[in-house]
């Protein structure tokens, strides 16, 4: 009797063991699969800053004025192709990614085409560095405080927004190539920080979708950004202007 309940308690033990090894196991691989993940959109969102620099610089050089931003939509539609491909074959996500953000490029090249104001590379380069330094900043703290996640997340916004404010400032004020660059490299970091945010907290999702899904966001921000400023702000009373007639017509329904 006393050797079957040695031998009961020694299963049971056992089991204990196993089920403990497999919950270490299962919190190491959803450890290991959020850093690579983490990794992965840092590594893509730090590509990004240097897409927009050469295909800015490129556009510059073959576009003119606004020619840039339809350049832009173009490589956008065909972004979105890519993306729908990608449902069957994952890696057209990065395609996707890739032509969305060479039609950054070309949008943003229409404001200096437009404005008729030079550039050049080493200039944008550096315009792009703090753009740069959020996003290792964010990979950083993520890695260091991967316990308060949404903390470091806000944190890194609100510092994003603040060097948005400042790059605006000093652009009015000086009009220099650096601080008109660099607001727009700064707009990226904003989507990508939803990117790791989503990466992090969701480890069903595949990283390469959301990415390519931020890419999108950010070609239409910067798109817009452009399009605002070279209207001086007719786009957004055009807007206004289809929105208002839309409520006319549903109260007269």
């Amino acid at each position: 009797m006393n050797k079957f309940k040695n031998e009961k308690n020694l299963i049971k033990d056992t089991a204990k063991r196993y089920i403990e090894k497999r919950e270490v196991l299962s919190m190491l691989e959803n450890f290991i699969n959020t850093r690579a993940k983490a990794f992965t959109v840092f590594l893509f969102s730090v590509i990004s800053q240097g897409i927009l620099v050469i295909s800015t610089q490129f556009a510059v050089m073959i576009c003119s004025k606004w020619f840039g931003v339809i350049v832009g939509i173009i490589f956008m539609f065909l972004a979105m192709l890519l993306h729908l491909l990608a449902k069957k074959w994952s890696f057209f996500y990065i395609f996707s990614f890739l032509f969305n953000f060479i039609g950054c490029g070309f949008s943003v090249s229409a404001y200096y085409l437009t404005k008729e104001l030079p550039i050049n590379f080493f200039t944008l380069v550096i315009a792009a560095i703090p753009a740069g330094v959020i996003l290792i900043f964010i990979y950083l703290m993520l890695q260091t405080f991967s316990k308060t996640k949404k903390a470091t997340l806000s944190m890194v916004t609100i510092l994003n927004f603040v060097l948005l404010v400042v790059a605006v400032i000093y652009w009015i004020k000086t009009d220099e190539l650096f601080f008109s660059f660099g607001f727009f490299s700064l707009l990226i970091p904003l989507f990508f920080i939803c990117v790791f945010g989503v990466a992090i907290n969701h480890d069903e999702r595949p990283v390469l979708r959301d990415i390519s899904y931020g890419s999108f966001g950010a070609f239409v921000m910067l798109t817009v950004v452009v399009l605002v400023i070279l209207s001086e702000g007719d786009v957004l009373e055009i807007g206004d202007l289809s929105i208002g007639r839309n409520k006319k017509k549903v109260k007269k329904r």
